[in-house]
């Protein structure tokens, strides 16, 4: 048998070791081992007889009061989640589901963007077909002025006050729509609708209240140029064309 270890022979002193009897045995047969296991006796004897110091009642309070200080709070959050890592399988188990459950109601309830809508692609056709539709109402205004107009008696004069509010609010349109019939090529609707802003100034620029003859001047005018004549053929024609063009609203969407 090898000498023994001083772990083995401090497990010897202390009664500890499984095979006292076989370490004593080759104590007894070992003149090293046994010096070296009285020399220990002594050490360890020596240590046992020195007094262990008092613990008063507050010793422990005392020494959490020098700890405390030195102490980082730990955030709630975090005790919180330490104590589920920290937890038994099943709780864990339970934390991973909850959380891969939570992720995918996030991403299936989330609100997401709605898509913008490409903005409706309106053809050619379609444009002039709006533009007809506008023209043709803009005429049949204007058409119901010159009706009031040209069978009003000039007897006592008349109060033309509404006729020429509605003629304020027709010019500005009927500048645009001879503009866009210039640009277009359509000399002739061009050339209504001069003949049409002239009358419509005209009526708005006079005094609400006519006299016969200022009446009447406005009445042999319309008459004289036949104005009224040529915007209700002007008025047929739009409403005709904007019924054979195409509809404005495309295909596909309501």
């Amino acid at each position: 048998m090898s000498h023994l270890s001083e772990d083995q022979l401090v497990l010897l002193y202390y009664g500890e070791t499984e095979d006292a009897g076989v370490s004593r045995q080759h104590l007894e047969s070992c003149a090293a081992c046994r010096a070296a296991y009285a020399a220990l006796e002594r050490s360890l004897a020596s240590v046992s007889a020195l007094p262990l110091p008092e613990r008063d009642e507050d010793y422990g309070a005392h020494v959490w009061r020098r700890l405390a200080p030195r102490l980082a709070p730990e955030p709630r959050l975090t005790r919180l989640w330490r104590s589920l890592v920290a937890g038994p399988i099943w709780m864990r188990a339970a934390v991973a589901a909850a959380l891969v459950l939570a992720a995918f109601l996030a991403g299936r309830y989330w609100p997401r963007p709605e898509p913008a809508l490409a903005p409706a692609v309106v053809s050619a056709p379609a444009k002039e077909r709006i533009l007809l539709v506008a023209v043709g109402n803009h005429l049949e205004r204007s058409q119901m002025i010159l009706v009031e107009l040209a069978h009003a008696e000039p007897d006592g004069g008349a109060d033309i006050s509404a006729e020429q509010q509605q003629a304020r609010g027709l010019i500005a349109d009927n500048r645009l729509y001879r503009q866009a019939a210039a640009r277009a090529g359509e000399t002739g609707t061009a050339q209504v609708l001069d003949e049409l802003e002239r009358v419509l100034i005209e009526v708005a620029n006079s005094p609400s209240e006519l006299s016969p003859r200022d009446l009447e001047a406005i009445q042999h005018r319309i008459q004289s140029q036949g104005i009224l004549f040529k915007v209700r053929v002007l008025a047929t024609q739009a409403r005709r064309r904007s019924k054979a063009a195409p509809s404005a609203i495309p295909k596909g969407r309501t």
